[in-house]
This record gives structure tokens, C-alpha cells and sequence, in this order.
């Protein structure tokens, strides 16, 4: 057998990879739980085993053929021979893994090692046999997790206690729904019988057993707790394994199909997951009108309204023009009642007076589209006019759900993809460009109004426009990506530019500060010339060449060509070296171009300042000994002492930002520092301006050196420059705020979120 249960992984227990540890006090409760499931999971297989022969004679009854109902009975003979091993066996398998756990810390599960690829033939490595059981065990496996979430939760958390470790994940508990589902399968397996038996087995083994493991679950948790092992123990909600907000590449192209999904190659995992999701999301809903409507007194048996009638209403509401629309304009959005607006065009009653009811299953594709346009509405991600944008697909969208079930189940529908587009795109857009930036608005804007004008029942136009969509945005991207990589090539070209200046200045400041003797034409030289040859070696060349040091190396030489009073022999070294001084001066100003005319009016003085030196005399000002010098020259102490300041750049902001002040500079180190030095670049901020004006910025480039950060907006122009110091502060006074989750599909997020507001709702009631 080639199925491999994926959702299973005992791989790595504890990071530590430390072994368990049961305290002797906690022995007895332990073989307490032990007998507990000895005694309860026979009970439940014996309920399954005799609700599946009625199910199978059921389906012998109605086959439509000879052959099928030969199937049928000749699987029911081989089930009931087989039924006390598999019984047995299957009670054995289950206390196998939980003796292991104790013992251990691993459940003894042999995943086959043959993966199935993801490429687009990939799932040819499995049987169409293999695939719909390991889908079967899959779905079961999600469903008890799902349905049963509170119980595990406890158990979890206690048998990580009595362990040492604490929480325990799910996949970790030996009498998890997918430990359950793996021992039935490890025993099911070898029966002789083919495909269709086999999901009628696992859809009585689900009914029967998976969905009453709340039975031992609850009895072991009484047990444990009676024990004195976490008594007070409270239920905490946490998010689902793959909700997992991150900053990675928010741009609307990180929501485009991938090959695989337009070659109709989505992975079946996905959609598996996402149908599952879904159906939890319908018992829950269920459980929540069961609940409102208990105290309701009219139990009148109503008719169904049709999914034609229903289509047909959605698509006179869909028609309405904007007075009607109401809560759902630009100012103000807002989702609509659907309920009553239906209603309401099909001139129906409501409530005590009712003529007709919603169906089941348009009554939840109803409440999960609300759900979902409220969250829109709510998504902080999002400016209010996008929102006002995206709220008035929420009747199509009802409709897309309403004809096409897989809206829900498969990310890879055009609906549905087009929607987390549409979101994705507007993170960027601020009201500050508004409707008038020249394209997304206005794109966005003729999308929403071709739905609501041209969509029927033909859910192929969704793929149509977002094949549209999808190239509009990659035409924008392409221009902001070179605008932003342009601003960026500035910004870090501004970055080097300043690093060299700063590294010229402590050079050369190290050399004359304080040294009153320099002589003013030395310093002038330096000053004027020697700079920029400095300059262009660090920019051209860095500060670790032989070209950089060979130019340090040469103004030392120059400086010590004038010290004053020389002895005899440094005289005659110098008399040697500066042949050699003068020419290597003149090759490294002419790489500058300095000026010709200067450079001789430079090298006349610096040659009045070596002949005194080589007389020995001390140095006056040599500017006065030049027949016809420049007249004005300062003293040699000034021209030292204020030989050049250091460039340092901006802190202003540009973009209509205000200059940051002061405060903002100071170099306060605490977590919002941190932050700022570790926030990953391409994460998207809120930033509000003192006028109170909010605009949003995408962190673009951070200096490795300096840490000055550079943000542009949705087109790649620069709205923001920055130090660090100056970005931790506005993270500290809320100035600028991080948009969370933008890396993760809009569909996603809402349900996701609406999973957890309806268990929390659970939980609270």
C-alpha cells in the first residue's frame, strides 16, 4: 500500500530530544486512562461494525447492477469473518501506541518513505485507489481534530504535564484522531475488498468512532483531573498551523496563479484543507442559529426557496443602483443585510410571517459571505475607500457561492483569486494620491462595475478580468520596480558618497588637528585637492585598495617634507624625496582635474615651504614669501582647525512628511530600535503625518552601514528618508504602524479569522 498519512509526523518529539520521564505518582492515573480506552474503544468499533452491515445490505439493495451487488455482499461475508481480528487488533494497535508514548515519547507509525512530488504529474507516483483512501484518512483525521478541539486541547496539556514537556501538539498524542484513524488503517488495510467498500467503511468508522472520541476523551480528562493533573485547566484558542502572518512578498503578484493552478494542478492537500475548513465553518454557523432560534416558538414545516428564485433576487439586488446601496458607499461602507434585501425583492414575509425559508446550504453560504465582507470592512490592511470598493462585490460574490460550491474549497478559483488580487493591490494605494493617481483606482473601480453589470451565472468572466487584472498589475510593477530600484541605486550611491566623506575627514583631521607648525599651503593643498583624490579613490577603489593607502601613505610624506628644523641628514633625505613627492602630487590632482592654474600657483608656495626647510629655518607663513601671492590667507592654526566638516545627511523626510526633529535623532536604544534595525525590508507601514494624514510607504532599502532607511510608495518613488533612530521613533509614538499579514491571501485571512471568532463564541457560550 503506497498511502502515506501526511498528517502524522512523530519525527521530532522535543527539540531537546530528551526521553520521558513518569514520576512514580502519576503511574496509577496513567494505567487509569490505560483500561479507559480498553474499555471504550471496543464499544465504539462494535457500534460501527453493526451499523455497517446495515449500510452495506442498504447499498447491496441498490446497486444498480448484478455485479455490484455480488461486490457488496461478497465485501459484507469477507467483513464479518474478518471482524473479530480486526476488532482486537485494532484495540491492540491503539494501546500499542499509547504504551509507546509513555515509554518513549513516539507513536510507532511507519510512514511509507515515498512522497508524492508536487509537480504536475506527480500525483501519478500514487493509485486513484490510493489517493481517494488516503484522502478518506485525511478528511477523518481533520474532522475529529476540528470537532473535537476542546477536548484534545485539555488531554494535550495534560499529558504534556505528566510528561515534563508542557504543551504537546496533536499530531504528538497517542490517541489523537490521526493516531485513531492510523491503527483502524493499519488493520483495515490488508482486506480483500475494493475501493467503493472501503470509503463506505471509513465514513462508519468516521461517524462511529471519530466523532465519538469526545466519549474517552472526556472520560480521560476526568480521570486526570479528578488526579489532581491540571484541574483548572482553561481552554485557549489558537490560531491554525497554516495561519502564519509573516512579512514576505506582499505585491499583488504573490497572488497571481502559479503554473501548476492554471494547468488545473492545484495540490489536492489545499483543497482538501480548505473544504474541510469549510465544513467546519457550516456546523459551526449551524450550531450558532440552532441556538438563536431555541427559544423560538414556530415550528411550522416552511418551503424551501429555490436556488433559481434565489440567483434571480441576487441579481436584482445586484442591479440596484447606489441609493439603494445605502451602507455601502464611499464614505461610509458597510455590508447589507442580504436576508432582508432578499426578501424584500422577492416580496416575501420574514420572521413570524414567513412564507418561505432559505435553504440550509444557501442559509450558510449566506452567514460565511457576510462574515467575510465584514472582515473586509474590518481589515485594517485596507484604505476605506478600497474597502467601499470591495464591499459591493459581496452580492456577486454570494452568487459565485450559491452556484459554484468550490468557491469555498478550492484557493484556486477565479472568484475567489480575483478577490485576493483586488486586496492585495489596494494595501499600497493611499487616499493621499487618491482616485486621481492615474490608473489602480480607476482600474479597480471598472472591474467592480463589470461584475455587477455583466455577471449572470457565467463564473468564467472572473477569469477573464483577472486575467486582465493580473496584467494591468504586472505593467505597473514593472515601472515601479525600476523606479524603485533607481531611487534605490541614489539613495545607497548618497549613502557611499557620505561613509567616504566621513572616512576622509577623520583621515585627514587625524593628521592636522592641533598641528599649528603645517605650514598654510600645505593645509590648503590638502584642503582644496587632496581631498577629492581621496574621495574618488575610496568611492572608486574602497579604503582597502593599494591605490587608497599609496594616497595616505603620499600626504604623510607631504607633511613630514615640512616639519621644521630638519637635521642635516633628514635635509638631505628630503632633498632626495621630493622629486618623487611633487610628481606623485601632480598625477593624483590631475586624476581630479584639478585646476591647472591653481595646482602651479600650489606647488610655487609648497617649494617657497620646502627651501626654508631645507635652510633649516622656521616656518613662517610662506603665502607672504611668494612675490605676488595671494594676500587674506588666514593662519596655518585656522586653516588646521577648519580644514573641513564632516557631510551628514538628512534626516528630513520628503513626500510632504514633515523634517523629523530632534527627538526623533536621538539615539534611544530600546525594543523599537531593535525593531527597527530587524523589521525585514518590503514589510508595508501606515505612516501619519503631524497634519494627521495617513499615507502608506513599503520599507525599501536599509543602510547596512549607517541604517538610514529608505520608503517609497506603491509606484517605487521615495517618500521617506530616514535614520534609524528616526524610524524607531515613529514605531515608538505609533507615527508609523506595520500592516500585519499582507503576505497572506485575503480569503485566507477571513476565514481564518471567522474560525476564531466563532470558536471563541463557542467557548464564551
Amino acid at each position: 500500500m503506497s498511502f502515506q498519512n501526511n498528517v502524522l509526523s512523530f519525527e521530532s518529539i522535543r527539540a531537546s530530544g530528551s526521553r520521558p520521564e513518569l514520576k512514580d505518582e502519576h503511574r496509577a492515573v496513567v494505567s487509569s486512562c490505560r483500561q479507559a480506552v480498553f474499555k471504550l474503544a471496543p464499544k465504539l468499533m462494535n457500534e460501527m461494525f453493526e451499523s455497517l452491515d446495515d449500510a452495506l445490505y442498504e447499498l447491496a439493495d441498490k446497486a444498480e447492477s448484478n455485479i455490484r451487488q455480488t461486490a457488496f455482499f461478497d465485501a459484507m461475508r469477507e467483513i464479518r469473518k474478518n471482524r473479530e481480528r480486526m476488532e482486537v487488533g485494532f484495540s491492540q494497535q491503539v494501546l500499542k501506541g499509547f504504551d509507546e508514548f509513555w515509554s518513549t515519547g513516539t507513536l510507532p507509525v511507519k510512514p511509507d518513505n515515498r512522497k508524492v512530488e508536487s509537480s504536475e504529474d506527480g500525483l501519478s507516483l500514487l493509485g486513484e485507489d490510493d489517493l481517494e483512501e488516503g484522502l478518506a484518512i485525511s478528511n477523518m483525521t481533520s474532522r475529529g481534530e476540528n470537532r473535537h478541539f476542546r477536548s484534545l486541547y485539555g488531554l494535550n496539556q495534560r499529558f504534556g504535564h505528566l510528561l515534563g514537556w508542557g504543551d504537546l501538539d496533536t499530531k504528538d498524542n497517542p490517541l489523537s484522531p490521526g493516531a485513531i484513524c492510523q491503527a483502524f488503517h493499519e488493520k483495515f488495510k490488508v482486506m480483500a475488498v475494493d475501493i467503493p467498500v472501503k470509503l463506505v467503511v471509513y465514513k462508519q468508522f468516521q461517524i462511529h468512532v471519530i466523532d465519538s472520541l469526545d466519549l474517552i476523551y472526556d472520560e480521560l480528562n476526568g480521570l486526570l483531573a479528578r488526579a489532581d493533573v491540571l484541574p483548572q485547566l482553561v481552554n485557549k484558542i489558537r490560531r491554525r498551523p497554516g495561519y502564519q502572518p509573516g512579512a514576505v512578498d506582499a505585491s499583488p503578484a504573490h497572488y497571481r496563479e502559479s503554473k501548476s493552478e492554471v494547468l488545473g494542478g492545484e495540490k489536492a492537500e489545499d483543497n482538501d484543507l480548505q473544504a474541510e475548513l469549510f465544513l467546519t465553518l457550516k456546523q459551526l454557523l449551524s450550531e450558532k442559529r440552532l441556538v438563536a432560534s431555541a427559544g423560538g416558538s414556530n415550528s411550522v414545516r416552511l418551503p424551501v426557496i429555490e436556488t433559481n428564485d434565489m440567483i434571480q433576487a441576487l441579481s436584482a439586488l445586484q442591479r440596484i443602483e447606489s441609493p439603494a446601496q445605502g451602507q455601502i458607499s464611499n464614505d461610509t461602507p458597510g455590508t447589507m443585510d442580504v436576508r432582508a434585501n432578499l426578501f424584500q425583492v422577492m416580496g416575501l414575509a420574514q420572521g413570524a410571517t414567513a412564507e418561505k425559508k432559505i435553504s440550509g446550504n444557501d442559509e450558510d453560504a449566506i452567514d460565511v459571505i457576510s462574515m467575510l465582507f465584514d472582515f473586509i470592512l474590518e481589515d485594517r490592511n485596507l484604505p476605506d475607500a478600497m474597502k467601499a470598493l470591495l464591499a459591493r462585490l459581496q452580492i456577486p460574490m454570494l452568487k459565485v457561492a450559491i452556484l459554484d460550491k468550490s468557491f469555498f474549497h478550492s484557493k484556486a478559483h477565479p472568484a475567489r483569486r480575483l478577490l485576493n488580487v483586488l486586496a492585495s493591490a489596494a494595501i499600497g494605494w493611499s487616499e493621499q494620491s487618491g482616485k486621481a493617481d492615474g490608473g489602480l483606482y480607476e482600474k479597480m473601480n471598472s472591474i467592480v462595475e463589470r461584475v455587477l453589470n455583466e455577471f449572470d451565472k457565467d463564473v468564467e468572466l472572473f477569469s477573464r478580468l483577472l486575467e486582465e487584472l493580473n496584467a494591468f498589475i504586472q505593467r505597473e510593477e514593472q515601472g515601479s520596480r525600476v523606479a524603485e530600484q533607481r531611487v534605490a541605486q541614489v539613495t545607497q550611491g548618497k549613502e557611499q558618497l557620505n561613509s567616504a566623506r566621513h572616512r576622509v575627514f577623520e583621515e585627514i583631521n587625524n593628521r592636522l588637528f592641533g598641528n599649528d607648525w603645517i605650514p598654510s599651503p600645505v593645509v590648503m593643498l590638502i584642503k582644496d585637492g587632496w581631498r577629492d583624490v581621496l574621495l574618488l579613490l575610496s568611492l572608486r577603489q574602497g579604503d582597502e585598495s593599494e591605490e587608497w593607502k599609496s594616497a595616505l601613505q603620499l600626504m604623510d610624506k607631504l607633511l613630514w617634507s615640512v616639519q621644521p628644523n630638519p637635521d642635516k641628514n633628514r635635509r638631505q633625505e628630503l632633498l632626495n624625496e621630493i622629486p618623487l613627492l611633487l610628481k606623485g602630487l601632480r598625477a593624483g590632482l590631475k586624476e581630479i582635474s584639478y585646476d591647472q592654474h591653481k595646482m602651479a600657483r600650489v606647488f610655487k608656495e609648497l617649494q617657497a615651504c620646502h627651501i626654508r626647510c631645507l635652510k633649516g629655518e622656521a616656518h613662517e607663513d610662506a603665502a607672504e614669501e611668494v612675490a605676488g601671492g595671494e594676500s587674506g590667507q588666514s593662519g596655518a592654526a585656522t586653516n588646521v582647525d577648519a580644514v573641513l566638516s564632516p557631510a551628514v545627511p538628512d534626516a528630513g523626510v520628503d513626500g510632504g512628511v514633515a523634517q523629523s526633529s530632534a527627538a526623533e535623532g536621538q539615539a534611544v536604544h530600546d525594543e523599537y530600535r531593535d525593531q527597527a534595525e530587524q523589521i525585514e525590508v518590503g514589510t508595508w507601514f501606515e505612516i501619519q503625518e503631524s497634519s494627521g494624514m495617513k499615507f502608506r510607504a513599503k520599507l525599501s532599502w536599509r543602510s547596512m552601514v549607517s541604517g538610514t532607511c529608505l520608503f517609497v510608495n506603491r509606484k517605487g518613488m521615495k517618500v521617506v528618508e530616514i535614520p534609524v533612530a528616526g524610524f524607531a521613533s515613529w514605531l515608538r509614538t505609533g507615527k508609523a504602524v506595520p500592516l500585519d499579514d499582507v503576505g497572506v491571501p485575503l480569503m485566507d485571512r477571513a476565514l481564518n479569522a471567522m474560525m476564531d471568532v466563532l470558536k471563541k463564541t463557542e467557548i464564551d457560550d
